[in-house]
């Protein structure tokens, strides 16, 4: 079997010999070489001065220490070649021509890994100790490596580590878990864990810091042995990055899948309107030419009258469900909110229950913001409805709040948030009620369509709100607690710019008493036959001539025909085989001055977005009354008569 030299490091080993004598320096050195197998480099020296000095230049794997030299005893070399904080950790044998066992004590306290006396030495047992010595120094030495890389390792872990004796008592802590508990290692050590230590058990705990703030921490425990003791080794992980990580993944995916279901909702619910809008254009303009050609006190005409207000009211639903689907038309304008909900208090007041205190908490000074007026007005509106309905019947309190935001004062952690939070100052709007409030799990189901905690199919009043916050670049962030209150908050950009002072000039709409001096033709088209008849009816009261088309390619038959005496066109914008897109291209490269007026359901801005084509002469939404229709139409024949005769 080979020696554990022979399987170690050591390509040559080198021993020095240290004795004043020469045949026992030389006695030492034939017993070696006769032995070994392997390659030495053995060096001979008379005194421990000329060994010191030999040692410091290089350390030899082994040495043959005499206990008396001619310039210092053995004991003397010890002291000197052990010195405190020396490198030299030669494995020393100590050889004396007597036994001493006072001596061989002092020896080995100063040092030495063997002691023997000369006269019992053979050339095995010099051998067997030598490897012995080199094998018990090789191995101290992995050991103490193996301790200083594993306190390395201990000492520089980004997870906390703790041994924890079966007592429960701490036994050691490193700087992560210091950090972790915010207690130094001499605050630890000694002191109780206080949790559950389940063994080969991945669990999460909680840890108070000094501030109180509580830590999530991921544990793993594990059995070992400490100081001959049976103990645990608890690895503790941070992992409140991890689980804020987690959370934002889970709200971006609540957002994400909310998003996609709105959109959905967004497109029935414009396709909706749309439709119905056909249906209240039907009734609106029906009933408006019958209380046209009603005397004033007959008594029909208060029913008719009430007709034509509800087909517009509907038309006012309809309108809802485009906000819902974000298809409204804003007209963006920088607004002082703090003046906004100044005006908006008496309103306010007024619209919630009397039981109810209305507290307006405004800030010291606020930054515009660019709205739309009058949507902004539904906003807060709705929200305030809402609130008030929380309330019920009892006493409450209804608070309004502004502030300026900033992304470091407040991220909306326990919030429910719809919008990414703006990145720079904002303002905040914020509504909050005193009423029965809502779980964390009803929170996200208020903005649907519909959905409501006290009487089914309320309507859309806070899914509304959704499509204008977005339009308006707003975040929306709600938290609520049951029997506690609601708050909702809208963080709007902020803008630098003042409001504006200057107003919009009014449009005023013409009446029907402006005469035509001949009867020129009007060509409908609209899939909606109900529609096209109503037209008709209102064009012939006007005194014009109508062509009606149910669908573009239709239209493009009669355009063909009579394109020199049509002198505008109404035109639908959804319609089946050919859309008003297609139809007015077609048409326009017959006539490229033709006046068109487009109608929709659809918001303008909203139907621009869909058609493709800026040269309209006008636009009106559905449902309209007959004057609006009327208005439009001289309007277009007015400036058509005027730039085709140069003298008016």
């Amino acid at each position: 079997m080979p020696s554990p030299i022979e399987k170690s490091q050591f390509a040559t080993l080198r021993i020095f010999i240290v004795n004043d004598s020469p045949s026992d320096r030389s006695t030492y050195t034939r017993w070696i070489e006769r032995t070994a197998s392997f390659p030495l480099d053995i060096q001979e020296m008379e005194t421990g001065a000329q060994a010191l000095e030999a040692c410091r230049i290089i350390s030899p794997h082994c040495l043959l220490l005499d206990s008396q030299l001619p310039d210092m005893t053995g004991l003397e070399f010890l002291a000197k070649i052990r010195v405190p904080h020396s490198n030299s950790k030669t494995p020393i044998i100590f050889l004396t021509g007597y036994g001493n066992e006072e001596i061989a004590a002092h020896a080995i306290k100063l040092g030495a890994q063997e002691y023997f006396n000369k006269n019992t030495l053979s050339e095995k047992l010099l051998w067997h100790h030598i490897e012995k010595a080199i094998e018990q120094f090789s191995t101290i030495h992995r050991i103490l490596a193996l301790e200083h890389q594993s306190s390395i390792i201990l000492q520089s872990s980004s997870d906390g580590i703790l041994v924890i004796g079966h007592d429960g008592l701490i036994r050691f802590s490193n700087p992560a878990a210091e950090q972790l508990f915010q207690r130094t290692s001499e605050q630890l050590i000694g002191s109780p864990f206080g949790f559950p230590v389940p063994v080969n058990r991945t669990t999460e705990i909680e840890i108070m810091s000094a501030p109180g703030q509580p830590t999530p921490v991921e544990m793993r425990v594990v059995p070992i042995e400490w100081d001959e003791e049976y103990a645990y080794l608890a690895s503790l992980r941070d992992v409140t990055e991890q689980r804020r990580a987690e959370e934002e993944r889970r709200r971006h995916e609540i957002e994400r899948q909310y998003s996609q279901k709105l959109e959905s909702l967004g497109v029935l619910a414009g396709g909706i309107a749309h439709d119905f809008n056909n249906l209240l254009m039907t009734i609106v303009a029906r009933s408006g030419l019958a209380l046209r050609g009603l005397p004033p006190d007959s008594p029909a005409r208060k029913h008719l009258d009430f007709i034509e207000k509800a087909g517009l009211r509907g038309g006012e639903l309809a309108n809802q469900m485009l906000a819902f689907a974000g298809q409204t038309r804003l007209d963006f304008q920088v607004i002082n909110l703090q003046k906004l909900l100044e005006d908006m208090t008496p309103f306010i007041r007024a619209t919630i229950s009397k039981r109810l205190r209305f507290e307006h908490d405004p800030a010291p000074s606020l930054s515009p913001i660019r709205a739309d007026q009058a949507q902004l007005r539904q906003i807060i509106m709705n929200i305030v409805v809402n609130a008030s309905e929380a309330c019920g019947e009892g006493d409450g309190v209804i608070t309004i709040r502004t502030r300026e935001w900033q992304p470091q004062t407040e991220n909306f952690q326990n919030w429910y948030v719809l919008g990414e939070l703006p990145e720079d100052r904002g303002i905040a709007l914020t509504i909050q009620d005193t009423g029965c409030g809502m779980t964390s799990d009803t929170i996200p189901k208020i903005f649907d369509p519909f959905f409501s905690t006290k009487l089914p199919g309320r309507g859309l009043g806070l899914a509304a709100i959704l499509g204008l916050a977005q339009a308006h670049a707003a975040t929306i962030a709600v938290r609520s607690q049951p029997d506690v209150g609601t708050e909702f908050t809208l963080l709007f950009p902020a803008t630098t710019s003042s409001p504006s002072t200057t107003k919009k000039p009014v449009f005023s709409i013409p009446t029907q008493d402006a005469s035509l001096t001949k009867k020129p033709v009007v060509l409908v088209v609209d899939d909606e036959e109900d529609v096209r008849m109503a037209c008709s009816m209102i064009f012939e009261e006007m005194g014009l001539q109508t062509l009606v088309a149910s669908d573009g390619e239709i239209g493009i038959q009669v355009f063909q025909q009579y394109q020199h005496e049509i002198m505008v066109v109404l035109l639908d914008l959804t319609m089946p085989n050919m859309d008003g897109q297609e139809f007015l291209e077609h048409i326009q490269s017959l006539n490229a001055t033709i006046p068109v007026i487009l109608s929709s359901g659809y918001s303008e801005e909203e139907a621009m977005k869909r058609f493709h084509n800026p040269k309209m002469a006008a636009f009106i939404q559905k449902p309209y009354q007959v004057e609006t229709l009327i208005a439009k139409v001289e309007e277009i024949w007015h400036k058509h008569t005027t730039s085709s005769d140069p003298s008016l």
